[in-house]
């Protein structure tokens, strides 16, 4: 799902349903609908422009399109990649640690995940940018069934060696950084007879093309379309609830996992 389902999404959110005005009624229903609800934001301090996308949602939205975009382009990458390796004289035991050993497909899907998240910090103040790709974060690995953290950390890594590469050097390109390090998490660099598939431009680009390709701009078109938002945590009454220590001592309950948060690389 898209940017624009997204788009149809928040507008059917907010239109309410009414009987269809005539189409020269400057002053029909829908306007008198929309003054309203201008009034009741002011009215209540609700500043939120009519654009805006919360930004739990958003990223969920993004990860299901990138999810779509790694099913549709992975067959490709992985054929280049098995084509490349079956040139290698690898024995029994090298080849299971390199195939068999990982979850290729979910580090697929983080390097795609990866090549667009990276350009948040382009198109957000930092702490905006921080804080969507903490969300991220804690959505990632759920949205291929994981119960680990597996994708999530490689995402993190990898965003990081964008941001450093683009800094450092800006001759490479954002692709070839994820396929060079996506390889290097596989162990390319250290068996002996595919460290040479490390060092191979052509072979690295044919491996980014599917990447560089087939990932659409999804967050610079959002960012061209919606205004983000992040929804308040909802405030717990009390009453008269004693607050005093129990005589007894409870036992102890584990406590929530804080959300995670993306450094500055």
């Amino acid at each position: 799902m898209g940017v624009r389902s997204l788009s149809t999404a928040a507008n059917d959110d907010k239109t309410p349903m009414r009987a269809v005005a005539p189409r020269d009624d400057r002053k029909g229903l829908r306007a008198v609908t929309r003054r309203a609800l201008v009034k009741l934001r002011s009215l209540f301090g609700n500043d939120t422009p009519e654009n805006a996308a919360e930004a739990r949602a958003a990223v969920g939205y993004f990860l299901k399109e990138m999810e779509s975009v790694a099913a549709r382009t992975y067959p490709a990458w992985s054929r280049t990649l098995h084509d490349a390796l079956a040139e290698c004289s690898l024995g029994y035991d090298e080849r299971r640690s390199l195939l068999e050993a990982h979850p290729i497909d979910d580090y697929y899907f983080a390097a795609v995940v990866a090549l667009e998240a990276a350009k948040l910090r382009t198109l957000y103040p930092p702490a905006d940018a921080a804080e969507l790709l903490s969300e991220i974060g804690e959505q990632v690995d759920a949205a291929v069934g994981r119960q680990d953290r597996v994708v999530s950390d490689l995402v993190f890594t990898l965003v990081s060696r964008i941001s450093l590469g683009a800094g450092v050097d800006k001759m490479k390109a954002p692709y070839d950084l994820v396929v060079k390090n996506l390889l290097q998490h596989l162990g390319f660099n250290k068996i002996e007879s595919t460290k040479s598939l490390m060092r191979d431009v052509g072979l690295r680009h044919m491996l980014g093309e599917p990447i560089a390709l087939g990932v659409p701009q999804w967050w610079r078109a959002f960012h061209a379309k919606f205004a983000i938002y992040w929804q308040e945590p909802e405030e717990v009454y009390l009453g008269d609830v004693d607050l005093a220590p129990a005589v007894v001592e409870a036992p102890a309950v584990p406590r929530r996992r804080q959300p995670r948060r993306a450094v500055a690389f």
